[in-house]
């Protein structure tokens, strides 16, 4: 063990909790965590972004000149502990070690870990792989999945062009009838956002209300009936979490 690693410090209780939450937040992450061990590793598609070890240690990726930046500016910074030190690092306690630091850093690892992956189709149940949608197909699924959900009615209260699903009186999705603009709209995770946009080049912020909290989807490579279907019932699900218990429809637990 290095004298860094001696003499670093547990990060505090409310700050690694932030930064696991933020990892489990993200698409496509898995949690291994040995029976009675507080070793936690958090992969994406198989590979490692970040690592909790005991003593509320967290480790991990950086871009080696980004690593080098970090370790320069604060304290609870040092070397990845058990890692390849160039490119990775440990954080720890500290007085600049904050919430959004590392929640941030955290997303940074996904990011860079996901980016060097084979951006595939994902695979159906019987392992064959699927093909990415045409706008046409993907509105279709999109209108299909919305209208299957509890409670949802659906209209154009806006504009002609814009078909609006709403569960009780709140907008989950808005599809486009635009044959030169065949797209979606739905809610994310704000945490959700940036690595969709950094995986598929055909999500873009939200064509027509929050920019940080919708995404518009269009077709293109990677946007298959999986991403289509579970994109819209995140956006259903994070639609009913505003809505009072009382206004919810029946079985909308269930989604």
């Amino acid at each position: 063990m290095t004298a860094a690693e001696e003499e670093s410090f547990p990060m505090d209780a409310k700050t690694l909790a932030a930064a696991c939450t933020a990892a489990e937040q993200l698409p496509e992450v898995a949690l291994q965590q040995a029976a009675g061990s507080e070793r936690r590793v958090y992969r994406v598609l198989g590979k490692t972004f970040m690592i909790v070890t005991e003593g509320a240690v967290v480790t991990i990726k950086a871009d080696p000149i980004r690593a080098e930046i970090l370790r320069q500016r604060h304290t609870g910074i040092s070397p990845g502990h058990g890692m390849n030190k160039r490119h990775w690092v440990s954080i720890t306690e500290g007085d600049t070690i904050t919430k959004d630091l590392v929640e941030e850093e955290v997303r940074e690892s996904y990011r860079l870990v996901r980016s060097k992956l084979p951006l595939l189709d994902e695979l159906t149940p019987a392992g064959m792989r699927q093909r990415s949608l045409s706008g046409q197909r993907l509105q279709s699924l999109a209108r299909k999945v919305a209208s299957g959900l509890p409670g949802v009615s659906h209209g154009r209260p806006f504009v002609e062009k814009l078909d609006v699903y709403k569960v009780g009186a709140k907008v989950f999705l808005i599809v486009t009838d635009d044959p030169t603009e065949r797209i979606i709209t739905v809610k994310v995770g704000h945490e959700q956002r940036d690595p969709l946009f950094d995986r598929f080049p055909s999500v873009t912020a939200g064509r027509y209300l929050d920019k940080d909290h919708w995404i518009s989807i269009g077709s293109g490579k990677g946007i298959t009936s999986t991403l289509v279907t579970e994109t819209v019932k995140t956006s259903y699900r994070l639609v009913l979490k505003s809505m009072a218990k009382r206004e919810r429809p029946a079985n909308s637990a269930d989604v």
